[in-house]
């Protein structure tokens, strides 16, 4: 009984230790461990959000008179301005929402999709869509010829399949 009691502690101590730990803003996933006589106990462990930079490779390709311009990089988000002819037409961004329960909740009532991920509108000039149930791609206009139409067409400039597969 008291070995039981001892890894009973040691697991509550490291999960106390894992939880205070670290800048990044973790989630947390649910793990069951077996303890020394055979039980299983349930704990959460913590998720870290994907690195910025490993986001950056799924953004779309430069193409024609359009410039990707990268601006922001932090963990789990990237931001990029899509330039054509040197004027700022429209903002490209990818969110890991491992973190944000609730952001990602708000897809569940879409109606909309986009080459087969739900959508959502964002006011008049922003779209966005859930990949993978994780990333969030989001587009957003700044000038009025970048319309919704244009929009939803660039999602599948990014490479979703990829994105879909990024752990």
């Amino acid at each position: 009984m008291q070995k039981f009691r001892i890894s009973l502690f040691a697991l509550l101590l490291s999960s106390a230790f894992l939880f205070s730990c670290g800048g990044k803003k973790q989630t947390n996933t649910e793990t069951t461990t077996t303890i020394d006589n055979g039980s299983t106990a349930t704990e959460e462990m913590p998720k870290e959000e994907v690195e910025g930079g490993a986001l950056n490779k799924f953004f779309p390709q430069e193409e024609g008179a359009y410039k990707v311009i990268y601006n922001q990089e932090k963990d789990g988000f990237v931001q990029a301005s899509l330039e054509k002819d040197g004027i700022e037409v429209a903002t490209l961004a990818i969110s890991d929402l491992s973190t944000n329960m609730d952001t990602k909740a708000k897809y569940a009532d879409a109606t909309m999709y986009i080459a087969s991920y739900p959508a959502l509108t964002k006011g008049s000039k922003g779209t966005t869509i859930l990949v993978a149930d994780r990333y969030q791609i989001s587009i957003r206009s700044k000038e009025d010829s970048f319309d919704d139409k244009t929009r939803k067409s660039w999602f599948e400039k990014f490479d979703l399949a990829g994105l879909a597969n990024l752990k």
